[in-house]
This record gives structure tokens, sequence and C-alpha cells, in this order.
């Protein structure tokens, strides 16, 4: 498989065989950014579909001096959002069925982490589902997929203080969600330090 730069310019060329690859090489990506935002698998699933579509035809309109993930984020953010609008917020999301499939797997994680994880994940899209959706957008680009704040504002299509707002009432929301409906889910704060300790 050729580099994604290589892969880029030839399927902007009109070359199925590279656009394919990098459709291999995004999907995931997509459908889980799509998932985070639709609350909804074969939403997600949809969304991706519509956003390769898109992908296709506009491809040749992309700039090479750009970041492509956020240009690809963009659209898939817009659709996920378009398509929550239309059919209205859910009242609770769903994990992803192998959310937790990996953890654990080498030995290195028991059970009963992977369950707490498998939980705070379920919390968190129960409590997620109650965000805006732009608000969710943010919150997913920056903390779940690691984008910093001017990406992501370059992914919304909005200011990077507007980013950080959104953020701080997610983050604000989120916090007091876990406290009122999953206080078991929250972190305990630690305790004074030991004698020459940190704390």
């Amino acid at each position: 498989m050729r580099d994604e730069a290589g892969l880029i310019r030839a399927a902007a060329g009109g070359d199925t065989v590279a656009f394919e690859d990098l459709v291999l090489l995004k999907r995931e990506r997509v459908v889980r950014t799509a998932y985070q935002i639709t609350g909804d698998l074969e939403d997600a699933r949809d969304v991706a579909q519509w956003v390769f579509l898109r992908l296709w035809k506009v491809l040749r309109r992309f700039d090479p001096g750009r970041r492509f993930d956020t240009w690809l984020y963009r659209i898939t953010v817009n659709a996920a959002i378009d398509l929550l609008r239309q059919k209205g917020p859910r009242e609770a999301l769903g994990p992803l069925p192998d959310a937790t499939d990996s953890l654990g797997a080498d030995g290195s994680a028991g059970q009963d982490r992977v369950l707490d994880l498998a939980e705070l994940q379920r919390a968190f899209l129960d409590l997620a589902s109650r965000l805006a959706p732009k608000r969710r957008a943010a919150f997913v680009l920056h903390e779940i997929e690691g984008l910093p704040t001017g990406e992501v504002a370059r992914a919304l299509g909005i200011r990077e203080s507007t980013v950080r707002n959104h953020l701080l009432m997610a983050r604000s929301v989120l916090r007091a969600g876990l406290e009122r409906e999953y206080p078991h889910l929250v972190p305990k704060p630690r305790g004074p330090a030991g004698p020459g300790g940190r704390s």
C-alpha cells in the first residue's frame, strides 16, 4: 500500500484502487468519530458511507498544504450532526460492541478492570447524549481523538475560544452527571501523603 500522501494524490486524480485503500485506512476512524456523535453504530456506518461518497466527489479540491485528517473530521462531524438533528436526540447511547474486546487480551488488565472501563464508557455515552451536538463533537475530537484545540476549531469551523467554551461546558456537564448518577465511578480524592511523600 502506498503512503497516505501518495494515496490521496492518486485518489484525487481518479485512481479508484488508491481511493479504496484510502477508505480502508480511514474507515475505522470515521465510523468511531461518527458513532461518538450519533450514538448508534448503524447510523455511524451510514454516516461513514456518505462521507466516503462525498469524499470521492470532492477529493480533487483538497489542498495538500492542509492536514487531511482535519478536513476528513470536518466532513464526518458535519454529516453526523446533520443526521443527529434529523433523528432528534437519543435518550442514551450504547457502547460499541467491541469497545473492550482488546482490553486485557494480553493479560495486562484483569477482568474487573475491563468491566470498570466498559461501565465508564457506558456512563460517558449516556451523559454525552445530553450534550448539544457541536459541544459533543468538540469533546470527542479533543478528549477522545486527541486533536489540539486549534485543529478542533478548524474541523468544526469555529473559533478556538468557542472550542474552549464547548470543552469547559462539556466537562462540567459530564462531571456533574457522573457525581449525581454514577458516583461509584468518580475517582476518590487522594489522602494526604505520608512523611516525605508527595500529594
